[in-house]
């Protein structure tokens, strides 16, 4: 056999100094003068991104940033696995029982491997639970109450289930309930209420959870990553304190809290968090004096709401699937994937049950995730970003801790106040397209449709703070195109093109793109044509050379044709007679927004 060639045979080791000179040679544009600030600069402005945290992001990572002090897998601080060898994690699909055609059983049947039941209601959960092999499917609960949470448990004992095959999470969940309700429930109460379930839990269905500590609470309400993180550990402090405080033993106090985090379509970032919490609780354990084995946590991650759209819903499926390989990589002991159509019917459809349920088999059987343990170790990028979102997040927990507790910043608003910031924040890069939204701000479904939303919170009494709602990302879009869906179908912008197609079909696309947005529909043809149409509104399409020659010109012909508003496709040309200019940057949300008052005003 011949010897093996190296790749990198005859070429000289490249060194970070090598790469940093060919990045200046181009960054700098070949400037030999250029200062070392300058390069710096440079460096930043254009390499160099940065999170809604603030963390940045370089543009390259080496073996020089690796996470030190990380262990094997199932090791504590457990960053790289809570267990010490790859295992399948838990398909944790949602059951609607109230929705028909959302089974418990079925959910099972194909391909599900552990149930999460929505007891909010009315819901007779032994009938939900109907057919289920209870010693083999762990089942969870969602929006529990202590009294559901018993129900559970006799189920268990009906069944006869062995008390080590009972599994599943109980759904407890003062802190977060508390929190979606403006503290219109009994927090201390509720607590106190759980105190003898977690007793008979510990011998009944040790394996069980009783509580699930709920980071979504923070993210569905706007959190960045490390926020979530924080209260999120902040929490489960909390609530840990609370049950030792009432006699519980702190070792069975932790073992009877699962927590959950939402995974995005922000990959890494997920990874990232989802491998940061467990470092996180891991030293929260320790600094409580417990032994290594008793500071893993148990994770479930689910599929964000936050990131869902109500308009070219099929996109939700690309998300889901990110987010969930994400989770998968993170290690999350369960996912949980939310029907890609949630938010057009309770519940989504049956096929929106089986996708979201097949994203989770395909990436687990398919793709075999689950026989690799911590497939992000050695990135030096994750490795990094893992550190650097621990340590912010840890950050956040003093801040709390100094503050009080997490309860005691709800109370006070400073929680409210820093999600403002952080919505505000980030309304302004989805209102200029920074961060768009496939499907919604960008190459929007013209022909899709969608019906208005109906209030997903009820209105509580006694509320003491801001209830944590939902707030969606493409929510300010969708609002828009509603508007567009309940005008004259015949209201349509015209593309008025300058020159050859040469000259105009670029600004033409892009402008259709821009008003398609908000649902509006586009006509193109040249600027003479705009007085045979039936639209008000028109935009001028075409390269700066020719907006030079003929713009004021067809500006003024097009108000003298009876356009009550023009724009402009392009930005920083000032043409007399245009209202407004649309190009790169500007605030598409704005813009939208005051084009559609305008054609409401002219009705």
């Amino acid at each position: 056999m011949p010897e093996p060639l190296p790749l990198a045979q005859g070429f000289a080791p490249a060194s970070r100094e090598d790469w940093l000179a060919e990045v200046r040679r181009v960054v700098l544009r070949g400037r030999t003068d250029a200062t070392e600030e300058e390069f710096q600069q440079a460096f930043a402005r254009r390499l160099v991104t940065r999170t809604e945290d603030g963390l940045e992001i370089q543009p390259l990572y080496t073996a020089e940033d690796r996470l030190e002090g990380v262990d094997a897998p199932g090791f504590a601080p457990f960053v790289r696995s809570t267990h010490v060898e790859a295992r399948p994690w838990e398909v944790r699909q949602r059951v609607w029982p109230e929705v028909e055609g959302s089974s418990a059983v079925e959910e099972l049947e194909s391909g599900a491997t552990g149930v999460w039941i929505d007891v909010a209601g009315d819901v007779d959960l032994g009938r939900a639970l109907s057919g289920v092999l209870l010693d083999l499917a762990p089942v969870s609960l969602w929006s529990a109450t202590p009294s559901k949470a018993v129900e559970l448990l006799q189920a268990w004992d009906l069944a006869g289930t062995p008390a080590d095959e009972r599994r599943g999470c109980l759904g407890l969940d003062p802190l977060g309930s508390w929190a979606r309700t403006g503290g219109a429930t009994d927090l201390e109460g509720d607590l106190t209420a759980a105190v003898d379930l977690v007793r008979q839990a510990a011998d009944s269905a040790p394996g069980a959870r009783v509580f699930v500590v709920d980071g979504t609470v923070w993210h569905d309400a706007g959190a960045t990553e490390a926020q979530e993180l924080a209260w999120t550990i902040a929490a489960g402090m909390w609530l840990v304190r609370g049950l030792v405080d009432r006699g519980i033993p702190i070792t069975t106090a932790c073992r009877s809290v699962e927590f959950r985090f939402a995974a995005t379509a922000e990959q890494f970032p997920t990874i990232a968090k989802l491998r940061a919490a467990r470092w996180l609780w891991a030293r929260t354990l320790e600094l409580a004096g417990l032994d290594e084995a008793e500071r893993g946590m148990a994770m479930h991650a689910e599929c964000s709401r936050v990131m869902l759209s109500r308009y070219d819903v099929w996109v939700n499926i690309l998300r889901s699937t990110v987010a969930t390989f994400a989770a998968a990589v993170g290690g999350a002991d369960a996912i949980t994937v939310l029907p890609h159509d949630l938010l057009s019917q309770p519940g989504g459809s049956r096929l929106g049950r089986r996708i979201a349920r097949n994203t989770q088999s395909i990436l687990a059987l398919e793709s075999h995730l689950s026989k690799v343990i911590d497939p992000a170790g050695g990135s030096w990028f994750v490795e990094t970003l893992t550190e650097d979102l621990a340590h912010e997040a840890w950050s956040l927990v003093r801040t709390s801790e100094e503050s009080g507790g997490v309860a005691d910043m709800l109370r006070s608003g400073a929680i409210e106040e820093a999600l403002t910031s952080v919505r505000h924040h980030r309304a302004r890069d989805i209102a200029t397209r920074r961060r768009p939204i496939t499907g919604v701000s960008e190459f929007p479904n013209i022909e899709d449709r969608a019906e208005p939303v109906k209030g997903e919170e009820a209105r509580v009494e006694g509320v003491i703070f801001p209830p944590l709602t939902l707030h969606r990302d493409s929510q300010d879009f969708e609002d828009q195109r509603l508007r567009a869906q309940s005008m004259d179908p015949s209201a349509e912008i015209y593309l008025a093109t300058l020159g050859t197609p040469a000259d105009f079909t670029a600004r033409a696309t892009f402008a259709k793109n821009f008003f398609e947005t908000a649902g509006l529909r586009t006509t193109i043809g040249p600027v003479e044509g705009f007085a045979s149409s039936s639209s008000s509104i028109a935009c001028l399409c075409s390269d700066d050379a020719r907006y030079a020659e003929d713009a004021v010109e067809a500006a003024t012909a097009l108000r003298d044709a009876g356009a009550s508003r023009i724009y402009l496709a392009g930005r920083g040309l000032h043409v007399p007679g245009v209202d407004e200019e649309i190009g790169l940057g500007v605030d598409v949300l704005g813009s939208l927004t005051r084009l559609l008052d305008a054609l409401e005003e002219s009705r």
